[in-house]
């Protein structure tokens, strides 16, 4: 009667012990599962793409091939008193993570072709950091710049809104060539340049009222 009593104890016994070891296997199983998941997460995080300052803006044309955005824009309109030269200037600027960098268009005001370029630009110069390159075609340095070659038309049709177009085709930079790291950056092309919805001032108009 002993024996059948002892045997039935160990048969509780091992049933129970059974039973956590179960028990303990789905935890270690779960949380195994959670540090994958974590893990994972973690790695998505790490890998993600990071935002830098010269990837925000709205893109407005590729120099050498590479995009540029800018993250501002504004435009003027006036008509020299003297000349009576009316002329629009169109500027759209990048803010950097140090200074900024600008595209100035300015067309003809009555005819509304692009008569002049300017471009201030940031690269990579010699020993490091970098340099404030100035890039300009117009009537004035059109003589120094012979191989260039720019088109552009403006739209002044809504009176509070421009659009427009620019092409430029090798521009050198204005001075100090010799400074900069990159061969390749004294002499720019641009294209796809188009923009629309790019607030203006006419300053005639303001005057006139």
């Amino acid at each position: 009667m002993a024996t059948m009593k002892t045997e039935s104890t160990i048969k509780t016994f091992a049933m129970l012990l059974l039973m956590v070891l179960m028990i303990s296997c789905k935890e270690s199983q779960k949380e195994t599962v959670n540090e994958e998941s974590t893990s994972q997460t973690e790695r998505e995080v790490q890998v993600g793409p990071e935002v830098t300052p010269s990837e925000k803006g709205t893109y407005l044309c590729k120099i050498n091939d590479k995009d540029w955005a800018y993250t501002e824009a504004s435009g003027i309109v006036s008509r020299d008193k003297k000349t009576n030269k009316r002329t629009a200037i169109i500027t759209f600027k990048k803010k950097l993570e140090k200074g900024s960098e600008s595209i100035q268009l300015t067309y003809d005001g009555d005819s509304f072709q692009l008569e002049r370029i300017l471009l201030i630009l940031k690269f990579p110069k010699k020993g490091g950091g970098l340099l404030t390159s100035y890039y300009s075609l117009g009537p004035k340095t059109r003589s120094k710049h012979p191989e260039s070659e720019m088109s552009g038309t403006l739209n002044l049709s809504n009176p509070t809104k421009a659009s427009g177009n620019a092409n430029l085709v090798e521009i050198s930079i204005d001075h100090e060539k010799n400074k900069l790291d990159n061969d390749e950056d004294a002499v720019l092309t641009f294209s796809d340049l188009k923009f629309s919805g790019i607030g203006y001032s006419d300053l005639e108009k303001l005057f006139k009222n």
